[in-house]
């Protein structure tokens, strides 16, 4: 049998793994750095959600505020205006603005709905007063000049939309004057 070669002593001193250790602490530190990167991203990506979807419930009120000044531009008089539901006579208490039972089809009116939202944009209309002498009628200082004879009406629109949730809400109120 032929002997065989021992392998060749190498005088360096043996290696223990020390380039391993330092190599797993180092990418330990990297990571360590890196997550409140990852954190203020994700902070900022939530940030503009609830941006985006408070700008759609801004446009999805404000459509349903010109929804409203449309029909009250339709109205001929202001015989039925009371009996009709989200129309509110000058001695009817409307219902809050912020209570989650006013913006259903008892109290309230549908707009045509807006894509992305999670609900359809509703107001109702409140008949402030009228005037029949010659547009003495003023809305907090506005038409200050007489717009001649019938009848001025004063109403308060009160909007609501809705954005990508309904979490993000936002209700808006208007002024609107109209001679018939």
């Amino acid at each position: 049998m032929a002997a065989r070669a021992a392998p060749p002593r190498s005088n360096a001193p043996r290696q223990r793994g020390a380039v391993l250790i330092v190599s797993l602490l180092m990418l330990l530190v990297l990571t360590l750095l890196g997550m409140p990167a990852l954190q203020a991203a994700r902070l900022d990506e939530q940030m503009t959600g609830n941006a985006r979807d408070r700008l759609l419930a801004l446009q999805a009120a404000e459509a349903a505020l010109r929804e409203a000044e449309a029909e009250l531009e339709s109205l001929t008089d202001l015989g039925a205006f009371a009996t009709v539901a989200g129309f509110y006579a000058p001695d009817d208490v409307p219902p809050a603005p912020y209570a989650a039972d006013t913006w259903t089809d008892a109290k309230s009116r549908a707009a045509s709905a807006l894509g992305g939202t999670a609900s359809t944009p509703r107001y109702y209309i409140q008949l402030l007063g009228t005037d029949t002498a010659g547009g003495r009628l003023n809305l907090q200082g506005y038409g200050k000049t007489s717009m001649g004879g019938g009848v001025h009406a004063s109403f308060l629109i009160t909007a609501r939309g809705t954005g990508g949730s309904d979490i993000a809400q936002v209700v808006l109120r208007s002024h609107y004057g109209r001679v018939f």
